[in-house]
C-alpha cells in the first residue's frame, strides 16, 4: 500500500491430412517435457514469493516516533500511526505537538491541493492542526465516482478523524485498529473498546465503527456476543445487531467484450481486449460505508490517484472473496499492464472467507501471467490455498480456460505452472483439469489447434500422477470422433487412462 504523495491467437483448423497429423505429434512431444531452465526460474520465483502470515501489529509506544514518516510505506504503518496519534492526543498532547511540528516542517499540509487523494495528505493536515493551533481548512475528499469503494472507506475514516482533530474532539482511542497482522479485529477487543466509550460518554466516529465491524470474524464466542447485547450506546447497539445479523456477501464475475457481454463459457472470443465485471451482493445493513463496500465494485479498470490495492485486504479480512472482487476490475489491462501485483493477491491466502470465482480467477491469472521472460509464480498462490484446504480447484480450472479463450495469455504458461505444481506434490491438480477441460477443449464444429492437444497431454500426465479415474464427457466425445489427428489420439489415451 503506497501512502506517499502524488508525483507529476488465431487458431489453426483441425485437419485430417498427414502433415497435420505429424505436426500434432510434434506438439505432443513438446508437451511431454518442460524446459529445465524454465522450471528453475519458476522455482526461484516460488521461493521468493512465499511469505508467512504477518505478526500482530505492535503499537508505537513513544510519542516522538510519530514525527518520523513511518506511515509512508504500508497499511500496517498507517494503522499504527493513527492509533498512536489518537492515543497521544489524550495522553500527551504537548509531546504530540512537538512531534507534529517536526513532521510539519518536513511535510507541509496539502492546502494547495484541490483534492486530498492520498492518506499522506490527511496525515499532513492533521499534523498541521496539532502543530499550529488555530483555524485550518477543512478536508477535501475526491469525488466518490472516481474512487474505489475500499479507498473511499479509508479516505472517509481519515476525513472524519481530521474533522474531529480540527474541532478538538478526537476520541481517546480508535475502534478499528486491528489486533492481527492481516487486519482482523478480535470481537472481545471491540466490545471492550465500545464499553470504554460507553462509560466515558464518547460517541463513535461512524467510519471508524463501520471499518471495525468489517474487520470482525463471522463467528463470535457466545459470551462476547452476550456482552455486546448489554451495551446501550448507539455504537453498542449497532455492534450487537451486526453480530446477530452479519451479511454474507456473494460474488459473481461477468466478462465484457467491447459493448457486449459473454453469455456462455464456450462462446468464441469477440475481442482481444476483454474486461471483467465483478458483482457483490449482500443484505443491506443501513450502514453507508459497509453497504458501499459490499456492493458491486466500480467496473473501471483505471486506478484513481492515491488508490492502491496493497492494503485493501485489511479492510475486509474475513471476506476474501468479496475483496478479491474489488481487485478484479484492475486485473486485465493489456496496454498499460495490471495494477495488481502477486504480493497483493498473496495476502488474500492469509485471510478468511469461502473462496469462489473471484479468488479462483486471481489464482488462474497469476498461473498464466508473464512479465518479460519470467514466469510469475502463481503456483505459490495455488499451493498456499491448497495447503489451507481453501483451493476452489475446479473453479480455478474453469477460470484458466476462460482466460485462455478470451485473453492474450498463453497456454505455455499453463503447462509450465502445472508441471511445477505437480513436482511440488499437488494432488489437487486433477480437480483443476476437470474444471479446465470442459471449457477449454473444442466442441463439435469448433476449431482445434495444437494447444488443445497439449492440454490433453498435460491432463494425461496429471491423471497418471494422481491416479485419477472416471470418464470426462468432453474427453470421451473427442475420443469417439472419427479420424486420427493428434487431438483425437490424445483424447483416446486420456479416456483409456481414466476408464
Amino acid at each position: 500500500m503506497s501512502l506517499g504523495r502524488d508525483t507529476t491467437p488465431a487458431p489453426d483448423t483441425e485437419a485430417a491430412t498427414e502433415a497435420d497429423t505429424r505436426a500434432d505429434t510434434r506438439a505432443d512431444t513438446r508437451a511431454d517435457t518442460v524446459d529445465a531452465a524454465t522450471v528453475a526460474e519458476l522455482e526461484r520465483a516460488l521461493e521468493e514469493t512465499t511469505d508467512p502470515a504477518p505478526p500482530p501489529l505492535p503499537p508505537i509506544s513513544w510519542v516522538a516516533g510519530l514525527g518520523a514518516a513511518v506511515y509512508w510505506t504500508t497499511w500496517q504503518d498507517l494503522e499504527r500511526w493513527l492509533a498512536a496519534f489518537v492515543r497521544f492526543h489524550t495522553e500527551d498532547l504537548q509531546g504530540l505537538r512537538a512531534a507534529m511540528k517536526e513532521l510539519a516542517e518536513r511535510r507541509p499540509p496539502p492546502y494547495d491541493k484541490r483534492e486530498w487523494q492520498y492518506p499522506a495528505h490527511w496525515v499532513e493536515a492533521m499534523a498541521a492542526v496539532i502543530a499550529t493551533p488555530g483555524p485550518h481548512p477543512g478536508g477535501r475528499l475526491p469525488d466518490l465516482s472516481r474512487v474505489s469503494a475500499p479507498h473511499w472507506l479509508l479516505l472517509r475514516r481519515l476525513a472524519e478523524l481530521h474533522a474531529a482533530v480540527r474541532d478538538g474532539t478526537p476520541p481517546p482511542y480508535l475502534l478499528a485498529t486491528p489486533t492481527t497482522g492481516t487486519g482482523g479485529l478480535a470481537p472481545a477487543a471491540l466490545v471492550a473498546r465500545i464499553e470504554g466509550y460507553e462509560r466515558a460518554g464518547v460517541e463513535a466516529l461512524p467510519a471508524d465503527l463501520q471499518q471495525a465491524l468489517l474487520r470482525l470474524p463471522h463467528r463470535t464466542p457466545p459470551e462476547v456476543a452476550a456482552r455486546a447485547s448489554r451495551l446501550t450506546c448507539a455504537a453498542g447497539v449497532t455492534l450487537a445487531g451486526w453480530l446477530a445479523r452479519r451479511p454474507l456477501p456473494r460474488t459473481r464475475i461477468g466478462w465484457r467484450h467491447g459493448s457486449g457481454r459473454y453469455l456462455d463459457d464456450r462462446e468464441p472470443a469477440a475481442t482481444d481486449d476483454p474486461s471483467l465485471v465483478p458483482g457483490i451482493r449482500a443484505e443491506p445493513t443501513g450502514l453507508e460505508l459497509v453497504d458501499h463496500l459490499l456492493s458491486d465494485p466500480r467496473p473501471s479498470r483505471w486506478q484513481a490517484d492515491g488508490d492502491d490495492p496493497g492494503g485493501w485486504v485489511a479492510m475486509l479480512p474475513h471476506d476474501r472473496e468479496a475483496m478479491a472482487a474489488h481487485l478484479l476490475p484492475h486485473l486485465l489491462c493489456r496496454e498499460h499492464g495490471s495494477h495488481l501485483e502477486l504480493a497483493h493477491v498473496q495476502t488474500l491466502t492469509a485471510t478468511d472467507g469461502q473462496p469462489g470465482e473471484a479468488i479462483a480467477l486471481l489464482v488462474a491469472y497469476f498461473l498464466l501471467n508473464r512479465k518479460g521472460n519470467r514466469a510469475s509464480s502463481g503456483v505459490s498462490l495455488l499451493l498456499d490455498l491448497a495447503a489451507r484446504g481453501d483451493l476452489p480447484a475446479a473453479e480455478v480450472g474453469r477460470q484458466l480456460a476462460l482466460l485462455l479463450r478470451r485473453t492474450w495469455l498463453k497456454p505455455v504458461s499453463l503447462r509450465e505452472s502445472m508441471e511445477l505444481a505437480a513436482d511440488r506434490g499437488g494432488h489437487h491438480l486433477w480437480q483443476v483439469m476437470t474444471g479446465l477441460l470442459p471449457v477449454y477443449l473444442p466442441g463439435p464444429g469448433e476449431r482445434a489447434h495444437a494447444a488443445h492437444t497439449q492440454a490433453l497431454g498435460l491432463a494425461a500426465r496429471i491423471a497418471d500422477r494422481t491416479g485419477a479415474r472416471g470418464a470426462l464427457p468432453c474427453v470421451a466425445e473427442i475420443a469417439g470422433r472419427t479420424g486420427d489427428s493428434g487431438l483425437i489420439r490424445a483424447a483416446r489415451r486420456l479416456h483409456a487412462s481414466l476408464t
